[in-house]
C-alpha cells in the first residue's frame, strides 16, 4: 500500500511545485501612487460675464498595479459667481464663490513602460457637495438660492494628462479634463465644465505595501 501511495505523493508534490512557480510569474507588484495637482475650471453654456474662471485643489492616492491604478481622490473648488449681474436679484453682493467639495473613486490607466514619461487617463465617480450663498430665489439662474447650505449632485471627471519623470519617484503632472455634474438636489440642469491642470504624482517603489503583491 505504501508503495502505490508513492507516486501519487511525488505527483501532487510536483504539481504543488509548479503551481507556486506560476503563481510566482503571475504576482503582481504593488505600488503606491499619490499626487495633487491645482485647476481652472471654466463652465461651458453659462454667461461669461456672471460665471468666471475658478480655481480647484485635489489630492489623491491609490493603489498601483502596473497598467491599472484604483484610487480616491479628494477635492474643493470655487467659481467666482458675480451676483451684480444676475437679473432680478434683490440684494446682489458681489463676487461670490460657487463652492464644490467632492469625493471621487476613479480608476487610471496608465503606461508604466516608458522611463521618461507616464501617459495616463483617468475616470471618476463624483459624489459632489454644491453650496452658494442664499440670495433670492426669484430669478432663473441656478445659483439663485434661498438656501446656503450644501447639497449633493451626482457627477464624472474625465482626465487625460502626462507625468513628465523629474527624480526618482517624483512626475511633473500636467493634463486637462471635463466634468460634469447631473442635477442632484442643487443644480436645475446638467452642468458641465473644462479643467486645465498642473500637478505631481508620487509613484512608489514597488511592493510598498508589504513585499507580498498578489
Amino acid at each position: 500500500m505504501q508503495l502505490r501511495l508513492t507516486p501519487l505523493f511525488l505527483a501532487l508534490t510536483l504539481c504543488l511545485l509548479a503551481s507556486s512557480a506560476s503563481a510566482q510569474e503571475r504576482r503582481v507588484e504593488l505600488r503606491f501612487q499619490g499626487g495633487a495637482n491645482l485647476g481652472v475650471p471654466i463652465f461651458l453654456d453659462v454667461d461669461r460675464g456672471i460665471v468666471k474662471p475658478g480655481a480647484s485643489i485635489t489630492g489623491w492616492g491609490g493603489f498601483d498595479i502596473g497598467w491599472v491604478v484604483f484610487d480616491f481622490g479628494i477635492g474643493l473648488q470655487w467659481t467666482p459667481i458675480d451676483t451684480n449681474k444676475i437679473p432680478n436679484v434683490v440684494q446682489p453682493s458681489g463676487l461670490e464663490p460657487l463652492v464644490r467639495f467632492v469625493f471621487s473613486p476613479g480608476v487610471r490607466f496608465q503606461v508604466p513602460t516608458i522611463d521618461a514619461v507616464l501617459p495616463y487617463v483617468t475616470g471618476a465617480f463624483d459624489a459632489n457637495l454644491w453650496t452658494f450663498q442664499a440670495l433670492d430665489s426669484s430669478c432663473d439662474w441656478y445659483y439663485c438660492r434661498d438656501d446656503g447650505r450644501a447639497q449633493f449632485a451626482p457627477g464624472f471627471t474625465g482626465k487625460a494628462g502626462i507625468g513628465i519623470h523629474l527624480k526618482n519617484a517624483m512626475y511633473l503632472d500636467v493634463g486637462f479634463q471635463y466634468s460634469m455634474s447631473g442635477k442632484g438636489d442643487f443644480f436645475n440642469r446638467t452642468q458641465w465644465w473644462m479643467q486645465p491642470f498642473i500637478g505631481f504624482i508620487y509613484r512608489g517603489d514597488r511592493d510598498r505595501f508589504g513585499g507580498v503583491g498578489y
